[in-house]
Order: structure tokens, then C-alpha cells, then sequence
């Protein structure tokens, strides 16, 4: 299917992607240029600490990583930078190419003040949040095998369901993750601490979370160059929705969400 019409109900939360180069071990030297270059547009700061755990001959290795954010006033959306990766975040998604378009934005300033040398690996990841509604059943929305094994009836009050499925694509591999059942998680529980806000349905109710995680990476690294690596993102964006596309419904996408 070549026409993906645009959802106006969609139940996409959180769209990210994670770039990540050749690391910068002075980071934080170009950090005040980055968050002059940003300010416009993501005016609010942030700065964390996080733990980096490596495996060593002589044991593990725990070392401290500074991470720092650059959000939006309305809060929807994002970049995290820090000495080997630049996360952009959005949780308003109208459509593919105004995301890709402010991606570029973010990997032009990164390009222009920091200048890594090597992209290592590109991730783009999609979390949906699918609600069922009154008497619809789980099939009626997306593909019956990411609800409860009908062979399980009958042992017992099923709580919920996870599935994960790995595909090497012609790009990379994508990994489709889902969660079912009867809870109050808006998308998938590694990524509950957001630097934006997502429209969260806080109250429990029958839902089901489907996570795309679609990545490309070489462990040697290719050349930076931002119109490449866009390109990738394109090839992993149009794959990514051929999956959502083949797992739910026509009367999810036609009538539900349309």
C-alpha cells in the first residue's frame, strides 16, 4: 500500500530517535554553543548524570555520563545530547517529514559546532497506545496474535499479555513490542521518564501498547553526513509504517482513528 493516509486520532504518543556517533569525550566544551543554537526553539535546560556500565578483562567498569536537554516550551518535544549520542523527541507528530525536517535542524547544529566524525547507528522508535472502546475486542483493532492465547482459556483470569518480534529488514532490524491486558501504561515501561509530555490515559482500562523499534547500525561507523543518515531515517520510517499498517485493522485506521 503506497497511500498511508493521515491519521487524525492516531494513537501515537511518542515518536524518538536516537543518533549515535563516534564519541566526544569535551562534549561539554560545545554544550554552551549547542544551547545557543537551540535556545529559539527549545528554551528550557537540562542536565543529568548517568551511569555507564562496560565490561572490562579486569571487571566492570561504572563510569558517569552527563546528558543534556534541550526542550520546548510546550514541552512536546526535545534533543538529549551527550558525548556519543543526540536524542530527539517529539510528542506531536503530525506527520513523517516535519519530524525528519527538525531532525535535520538538530544533526545541522550538531554538525556545525561539534563535528563528530563517525555515524555509528541510527534508531527510530514509534509507541502507539491502542484503547478499546464499549464492545470491541482486541481483533477488532489490531491483529489477534498480540492479544491472549485463545488455547489459555479456561486456566485462570489473564492479567496481560507481551509479546516482542525480531526482523532483519533490508535496513537493520526492527523489533515490534506489545503489551496487553488491563493497566495504565501509555507506552512501553523503559521509556516512562520522558523529557516531554505525552498524552498519558492514566486510569486502567483494556488497552494495548505497540512499540516499533527500527534500527540501523555498523560497529565500525560511516561517515557523518546528515543528508545520509537522513536518508536511512527515511528507509527506517517507511518500513516502520508498513508494520503498523499490517497490524491493525481497517476499521481501526478507516472509522476509529481516521
Amino acid at each position: 500500500m503506497d497511500d498511508y493516509k493521515k491519521l487524525n486520532k492516531q494513537p501515537l504518543k511518542i515518536v524518538l530517535t536516537e543518533f549515535r556517533f563516534s564519541p566526544v569525550m569535551q562534549i561539554a566544551e560545545y554544550i554552551p554553543k549547542l544551547q545557543e543554537a537551540f535556545r529559539k526553539q527549545y528554551p528550557i535546560t537540562d542536565k543529568k548524570v548517568e551511569q555507564s556500565v562496560q565490561f572490562q578483562s579486569g571487571g566492570l567498569s561504572v563510569s558517569a555520563i552527563d546528558r543534556w536537554g534541550f526542550i520546548a516550551a510546550d514541552k512536546k518535544s526535545a534533543i538529549e545530547i551527550s558525548q556519543e549520542r543526540l536524542i530527539y523527541y517529539a510528542a506531536d507528530y503530525p506527520r513523517f517529514e516535519g519530524y525528519s525536517d527538525a531532525c535535520k535542524i538538530a544533526l545541522d547544529h550538531l554538525c556545525e559546532i561539534v563535528d563528530p566524525s563517525l555515524i555509528l547507528r541510527i534508531g527510530l522508535r514509534y509507541s502507539d497506545l491502542v484503547l478499546l472502546d464499549g464492545e470491541e475486542c482486541i481483533s477488532d483493532l489490531v491483529d489477534r496474535h498480540y492479544g491472549y492465547p485463545e488455547c489459555l482459556e479456561g486456566l485462570g483470569e489473564p492479567l496481560h499479555q507481551r509479546n516482542e518480534t525480531f526482523l532483519k529488514t533490508e535496513l537493520g532490524a526492527l523489533a515490534i513490542r506489545s503489551l496487553y491486558g488491563f493497566h495504565n501504561l501509555s507506552c512501553m515501561p523503559d521509556i516512562q521518564d520522558l523529557p516531554v509530555d505525552i498524552n498519558r490515559v492514566d486510569e486502567p482500562s483494556e488497552r494495548v501498547v505497540l512499540d516499533f523499534d527500527h534500527f540501523w547500525e555498523d560497529g565500525n561507523g560511516v561517515n557523518f553526513d546528515v543528508d545520509d543518515v537522513l536518508e536511512k531515517l527515511q528507509g527506517l520510517h517507511d518500513i516502520s509504517r508498513q508494520a503498523f499498517w499490517k497490524i491493525t485493522s481497517d476499521y481501526a485506521r478507516n472509522e476509529k482513528w481516521s
